[in-house]
């Protein structure tokens, strides 16, 4: 599967790649994980691609998403045309347009409501993400979650993640 996030800088797309990847890790799943973003830290597009598969992976990059997860509208016009005719798109509701069939909710505004944080909305959508395609188990990225999240978070980024999990699975 062929997964790619996409947002603008300082909404932690590249985390969210980074942990599912290593979620798929886990599971012992081969995995592929890169990440593209713009020269600004904050404001231009920030890209992570995450392929994961039982079988060898020869792409370094993800060539046709079968899941686009768009968090910004910059993010998903940067690369809409880069997810599969037949994919999956995932959207935060509240600040994505497509202009195609979609589903998502509003994670940033889930991530602020739960945890008083917008910073979370990452573990927010990759729970919706967890929940709406059981890629991974959800017990493994919240492992992924503890080893990979800056000392101190854990507890915080584990509450987003179940929260867009929970939301995942309505």
């Amino acid at each position: 599967m062929q997964v790619r996030f996409a947002g603008i800088g300082g909404q932690g797309v590249v985390l969210a790649g980074v942990i599912l990847g290593e979620a798929a890790a886990i599971e012992g799943l081969n995995v592929v994980q890169t990440q593209d973003y713009s020269s600004a830290s904050r404001g231009g597009h920030s890209i992570a691609d995450v392929i994961i598969s039982k079988e060898p992976i020869y792409d370094v990059i993800v060539t046709e998403a079968d899941v686009l997860v768009a968090l910004a509208q910059l993010g998903y016009d940067t690369v809409k045309d880069e997810l599969r005719k037949d994919g999956l798109l995932i959207i935060d509701t509240d600040l994505v347009k497509p202009d195609r069939v979609y589903i998502g909710a509003p994670f940033t505004r889930l991530a602020e409501e739960s945890t008083g944080l917008a910073l979370t909305v990452n573990m927010v959508a990759l729970g919706y993400l967890v929940a709406k395609t059981g890629v991974v188990k959800k017990e493994n990225v919240e492992e992924a979650i503890r080893r990979r999240v800056p000392k101190g978070t854990e507890d915080i980024n584990i509450k987003a993640f179940r929260v867009g999990y929970e939301e995942g699975c309505r």
